[in-house]
Formats: structure tokens, C-alpha cells, sequence
């Protein structure tokens, strides 16, 4: 199934152009597909054919209305669940849009339960990660309240994890490092193929799944925090062409001056080989899958079954795998030329 692209002959009510800031995507039971816009702070629901359903949510402060929508959940009953940015309502609608019930969560507890002693408090004030029981995920900075990034190196911030249930209480997920980021001239920047911890979590008691991408190597953990094993596997590294650095500048932003950058970039010392891991999915079966490498318009992910047994290495043609079932995959291509995006499924044998 395609969902979206550009259809340049298509009419004035044509519905492909509501798919782009693509947040989240998931199927319901009867096949329609739902997108999460953050952008157009909206969920929109689409038949397999593309066709266009409805509408769910919009933006504003009132029932059923969003101010920077972040993540999208389907649970049992095609219940769609939407959490807003920053601590916003968590809504919870029927596939027809209509508000069943919606909720807050109290931020002076959450911050209670997870405040550090002399740190910078950074990430805290949002969700990082929600859990299908309605408990989530924050993430909290672990670094010193007078800390100057270094300049001219890459660095990563140390962080935790926690997960925060009902009663607020913080179960920590470990100490982890974020992304590297690049302190240069002044001003931040990103690195192509950057390391950073990667975090996703499924159904069940034994859900959380976290990497360093460091190496392949991923841990499982209990809801409560409670490592259960480690998945690793052994495989060849992947080499970083110059190639590989001018698509990945294509998809941060086509047509910038990259002068400064390149200047800085240069005097780090060379780095030759992409992250091992580069992303995690748990699927409706809880198997978990693992990125190795992602490119325009594909990503290779390795399958390992609910016990860490390795499954074998499947290439799929979308770059953001965003859900898999017993029989589909769903995923997002974005066309780094026009910034367009486009939602297609495919069938799994598994």
C-alpha cells in the first residue's frame, strides 16, 4: 500500500498532501492505517487504498485537541491514544474521533520522583516514550548545572532512563549517553552517523530494550528496571563513504552552506565506520528488530525472536520502519528533494 507522494495530477481534494511531518504510524484491526501529523497536530485515518477517512483531533487547548502531538498508540479496540508534547493530555478516542477520556500527568510529582542533586535538569519535562500500560518513559540529564560543552570534539551527555507508573514511582533503566553532538564555532551541530542510545519498548513484562550503539549489543529489561539479558551479535562494520556524507547532508537540509561545517569536521579525526545499531522496534509478536544501516529510500534490519535468538537479516524498502505485525510492515520514505513523505506497507512471510 502507498499512502501519500506526490501526485502532481491529482485533483483538488486529493489527501496526499496531508501526509508529511509524519510523527507515528500504526494499523487498526479492520486495515484502515493511522498517521499521527505532528505538524498538523492531527490523526488522520486512511483506508489501504490511500483513500482518505477522517480526521481525528485538531489544534487548541480544549477536548480532543492538541498542541504539539508526539506519539500515537493503538490499543485493544482500536482505542487511538495520543500523547501531547511537554506533559499535554494524553487523549484517548474511539476510531471514529470521538474523546472517551483523557488525562495529565502531574509534572511537580514526576520531577519529585526523579530530580538529581547539582544536575542540569534536562529532558524531564516530556515523555520520551510511552508504555502500552499508560505508564512512560523520561529521560533526565546527569550533567552538572555550570556545564560548558567542549568545543571542537564530539560529545555525548550522560542521562537515565526511568519509568514512571501510576503511583509516580521511578524505576530507573540505567545511565546511559544521548547522541553525539558537535560544539563548534559558536553554534551546535549534528555528525553523519552519529552514536546515541536508542530505547523502545513493547508489550509484556519484559519490554524495555536499550542500546549504546557503541556496540551490537542490546539490553532487555523488566519494566522495573531488572536486566534480563543482553542480545549481541557479530558482524562486519560498515564503512562511511564520502558518498554516504553528502546524502545525509541531502537529508538534513538540501541546500545550506556546509562550509563551516566541513572546516570543523575536518580537524576531528576521521571517522570511518557507521554505528552497529541504529535503531530498535519491538513488533506485535515481540520479536525485536534491529537497524544496522539506513539509507535513502531502505534500512537492513536484523530480527531476534522474544528469547534473543537471531532470526536472520531482512532488507525492507522504507528508511523509518514504524510498525510490524504478524503480516505487515508500515513504513516512511520522505523524498529529500521536495521534503515530501509517503507511508507504504508491505506484506511480511514470516
Amino acid at each position: 500500500m502507498v499512502i501519500g507522494g506526490n501526485d502532481t495530477s491529482a485533483g483538488p481534494d486529493d489527501s496526499t498532501h496531508l501526509v508529511w511531518s509524519v510523527t507515528d504510524v500504526a494499523p487498526l484491526s479492520d486495515g484502515k492505517v493511522a498517521v499521527l501529523s505532528s505538524q498538523e497536530q492531527t490523526v488522520f485515518l486512511f483506508e489501504p487504498s490511500g483513500e482518505f477517512v477522517r480526521s481525528i483531533g485538531r489544534e487548541g487547548r480544549g477536548p480532543g485537541e492538541f498542541g504539539y502531538p508526539e506519539h500515537l498508540q493503538i490499543l485493544p479496540g482500536d482505542t487511538l491514544v495520543v500523547w501531547d508534547f511537554s506533559f499535554g493530555p494524553v487523549t484517548y478516542f474511539n476510531p471514529v474521533g470521538e474523546v472517551l477520556r483523557s488525562w495529565r500527568a502531574d509534572v511537580g510529582a514526576v520531577f519529585a520522583a526523579v530530580r538529581k542533586p547539582n544536575q542540569m535538569q534536562i529532558g524531564p519535562e516530556r515523555v520520551h516514550l510511552p508504555m502500552p500500560d499508560g505508564s512512560y518513559i523520561v529521560l533526565v540529564g546527569l550533567i552538572p548545572g555550570d556545564f560548558v560543552p567542549p568545543s571542537d570534539v564530539p560529545y555525548r551527555v550522560p542521562v537515565e532512563f526511568f519509568r514512571i507508573d501510576s503511583a509516580y514511582g521511578a524505576h530507573s533503566l540505567g545511565r546511559w549517553e544521548e547522541r553525539e553532538h558537535l560544539y563548534s564555532r559558536g553554534a551546535y551541530a549534528g555528525l553523519p552517523f552519529s552514536f546515541g542510545v536508542q530505547i523502545v519498548a513493547g508489550d509484556g513484562p519484559r519490554v524495555v530494550y536499550i542500546s549504546s550503539s557503541d556496540q551490537y549489543e542490546v539490553h532487555q529489561f523488566t519494566s522495573t528496571g531488572t536486566l534480563v539479558r543482553i542480545v549481541r551479535r557479530t558482524v562486519e562494520p560498515i564503512p562511511i563513504t564520502a558518498m554516504d556524507v553528502e546524502q545525509w547532508k541531502d537529508r538534513v537540509a538540501p541546500s545550506p552552506d556546509w562550509s563551516t561545517w566541513d572546516r570543523a569536521v575536518a580537524e576531528l579525526p576521521p571517522r570511518n565506520f557507521r554505528p552497529p545499531v541504529v535503531g530498535l522496534l519491538v513488533d506485535s509478536e515481540g520479536y525485536l528488530w534491529v537497524k544496522d544501516r539506513e539509507d535513502p529510500g531502505s534500512s537492513e534490519w536484523s530480527v531476534f525472536d522474544p528469547a534473543g535468538r537471531w532470526q536472520g537479516t531482512l532488507k525492507v524498502p522504507v528508511e523509518r520502519l514504524e510498525w510490524v505485525g504478524p503480516k505487515l510492515i508500515l513504513g516512511v520514505n520522505r523524498d529529500p528533494a521536495t521534503g515530501l513523505e509517503v507511508v507504504k506497507g508491505y506484506r511480511l512471510s514470516r
